[in-house]
């Protein structure tokens, strides 16, 4: 499915009931769900999850102006408006995802059911210098990619050190379907820790405490005094935990949706 604008957002929809988006980080896709989407849909819920702007099968811009946080965000918004829910959706984000969910969260605390937030960047500390400095300067970038391929496009990626054949083939499959302009967009974020506490959603934090692209230890000064909020940092676990291990993310997320 795509929706009706110039910057139609590829998506797929399954299931009935109270709606669930779900929204991937960078370089990734609406496939990174696919563990999570059948359960989900099977409990009753409606699940709607999309391609960013610049990834999978949505449109890629080819001019690299277009690629900063405001405009995925723009476009993420024009893709829930266009799908006319009339319940106030549940949204489950990873990384830059989990920014957008948050984005729109803070921006309409009452149109947001609950929040599921999966090792989220809220922030521009939470990016390492080194990682800002690949990210924004192409010359450095391409320097260190010609003495270190391997080891710049995992650390760009947020891959574990320690390989793992199915995860990198999977991470890697996402990061050939996007568009090389999306590199830049983790620097051009809006710091959103002022506003988190006051944010009434009831919220989910999930977080690898082993995530090699985003300072995860951040968030524990955030959100450990806001009540309504749930944390669970799973140990000798990276970037993406509901890739990494989803039989425990796909639970932690199902009891909280239950209400467990």
């Amino acid at each position: 499915m795509t929706t009706p604008n110039p910057f139609s957002l590829h998506y797929i929809q399954e299931g009935e009931g109270l709606p669930v988006l779900m929204v991937h980080g960078l370089y990734g896709s609406l496939h990174d769900w696919d563990s999570l989407i059948l359960p989900v849909s099977l409990g009753g819920y409606q699940v709607f999850a999309c391609d960013l702007l610049g990834h999978g099968e949505s449109p890629h811009p080819t001019d690299p102006r277009m690629y900063y946080a405001q405009m995925l965000f723009s476009t993420f918004r024009g893709w829930m408006d266009s799908l006319h829910l009339t319940l106030a959706p549940v949204m489950i984000g990873h990384g830059l995802g989990a920014y957008l969910c948050m984005r729109y969260a803070l921006g309409h605390p009452y149109k947001v059911n609950k929040l599921v937030l999966i090792n989220p960047l809220l922030m521009p500390e939470q990016l390492s210098p080194l990682v800002r400095q690949l990210i924004r300067h192409s010359r450095l970038r391409q320097l260190v990619m010609r003495f270190a391929p391997d080891w710049t496009t995992r650390k760009l990626l947020g891959l574990p050190v320690e390989k793992n054949e199915i995860l990198d083939e999977r991470v890697l499959a996402g990061y050939r379907k996007a568009s090389p302009f999306n590199t830049g967009i983790h620097c051009s974020i809006s710091d959103l820790a002022p506003e988190i506490p006051d944010l009434p959603t009831q919220s989910l934090y999930i977080w690898g405490e082993a995530d090699p692209l985003f300072e995860m230890s951040l968030l524990h000064a955030l959100i450990d005094d806001i009540p309504e909020v749930l944390a669970y940092e799973l140990a000798g676990v990276g970037h993406r935990p509901h890739l990494e291990n989803p039989e425990q993310t796909t639970k932690l997320i199902t009891d909280f949706l239950l209400g467990l």
